[in-house]
């Protein structure tokens, strides 16, 4: 396997090779982080998110290009993920996460086994992580940097009580 460099040892390759992981939002943070997972070992993506890539937007967008603009982000992924990883399976849902959506999306008997929030939009958000608290998956939030310019100063907490200085989080 292109990705056997990964991992020293077998039980690390399957830890990665079966979960389900739902990256909701592919902008400039989620774009990159599924990116980052597929490169990783990560072998199974479900893709969400309703919008299309924009001229101004390849300044932030992990593999899309000018080539790409119109097209939506979903596709534009899975597409390059296919040529990265081409046994991996990538779930590409080209439409917004909502509340009511919730269910269909990351419910269900294929629920992920973690979900990654990159959504910037704070009332969708909110809904997203909701959900995830109310059916016990687990989620990982993708926040601002809270004006700061020094990611050495960056702390990873275990909650959102445990940020500081982020107007966003603040909100939540």
């Amino acid at each position: 396997s292109s990705f056997v460099r990964n991992f020293g040892l077998p039980f690390c390759r399957m830890s990665l090779d079966s979960p389900l992981v739902a990256v909701i939002g592919l902008g400039g943070v989620g774009s990159h982080c599924a990116h980052a997972l597929l490169r990783s070992g990560v072998r199974r993506l479900r893709l969400v998110d309703f919008d299309r890539v924009s001229l101004s937007s390849l300044n932030r967008h992990a593999v899309a290009t000018r080539r790409d603009v119109g097209l939506s982000k979903v596709g534009v992924c899975a597409s390059h993920f296919a040529n990265i990883s081409p046994g991996s399976t990538i779930d590409a849902r080209d439409e917004m996460f909502t509340a009511d959506a919730a269910a269909a999306l990351i419910g269900g008997s294929d629920r992920p086994d973690l979900v990654v929030d990159c959504i910037d939009d704070l009332p969708t958000k909110a809904d997203l992580l909701a959900h995830c608290v109310e059916t016990a998956i687990p989620v990982l939030s993708a926040l601002g940097s809270g004006g700061k310019g020094d990611p050495t100063r960056l702390c990873v907490g275990q909650g959102l009580r445990d940020i500081e200085n982020d107007p966003l989080a603040s909100k939540l």
